[in-house]
């Protein structure tokens, strides 16, 4: 064999050898590298902050439409007007996990005393629109906070005794207290059980009405009039519970 073959067999050798290195060497690098980019991506993943699970409670939270009644007492600051009862009955739609619309219906009646207002009866009905915020939850309870507005018609009977009185002196009487507006603070708590909301709800109300009095001398037909205003500032507290749908 001439020393020209055993050259270029020799070299072909080492050229084949060299590809062969390369073919078993690549892959692995190639592994090496993927696995160290993994590596890299899962500890990235693994030091960024987490959110918290919440935790599970084992109870269904409502959505959609729950209604429910409430019986309910009024506390209010003005004089002529004695402690009320009432009741009420009211609908409750979720806004978003944390945020609820409220509105209500009721009716209250209370005595009143003859200060300002003579003596006699006062019908509330109140049309009121809460913003309800839960403030956290715990259990099956869920304390709650907010604000609103509403309006209130009013009906005021003045006692028969003193119709009797102006009677008397050749006068008759009359009174009427005029629709009012007000706003509200509210805050309350309720225990969920399944579809039932057991709670408690109290408003502080804002507001106020024109309260008019009438009187007419029978003999002379002169009419006298007189317009004051009535106070609704004072506390609804009220309970009862809801059913969601």
């Amino acid at each position: 064999m001439s020393r020209s073959t055993i050259t270029a067999t020799t070299r072909a050798l080492c050229c084949f050898a060299a590809v062969a290195m390369w073919a078993i060497l690549s892959p692995q690098a190639a592994r090496a590298a993927q696995s160290a980019e993994t590596a890299r991506t899962v500890v990235a993943v693994l030091q960024e902050p987490q959110e918290p699970p919440e935790p599970d409670t084992g109870i269904e939270w409502a959505r959609g439409w729950s209604f429910g009644v409430r019986g309910a007492l009024s506390l209010l600051r003005e004089e002529s007007l004695e402690p009320g009862f009432g009741f009420s009955g009211f609908a409750v739609l979720p806004l978003t996990t944390d945020l609820e619309i409220e509105g209500e219906i009721g009716y209250q009646s209370m005595d009143t005393k003859s200060n300002g207002l003579p003596n006699g009866r006062l019908s509330i009905f109140p049309f009121r629109t809460t913003l309800r915020v839960q403030l956290w939850r715990f259990g099956g309870a869920k304390p709650y906070a907010g604000g609103g507005v509403g309006i209130y018609l009013n009906r005021f009977s003045i006692a028969q005794s003193v119709l009797d009185d102006l009677a008397q002196v050749g006068f008759a009487g009359a009174a009427n207290v005029n629709p009012g507006i007000g706003f509200h603070a509210a805050g309350g708590l309720e225990w969920q059980r399944d579809r039932f909301h057991f709670g408690v709800d109290v408003k502080y109300v804002f507001g106020e009405a024109d309260a008019v009095s009438t009187v007419v001398d029978q003999v002379t037909s002169q009419v006298f009039r007189e317009t004051s205003k009535l106070g609704l500032d004072g506390f609804w507290i009220a309970g009862g519970a809801r059913f969601s749908f």
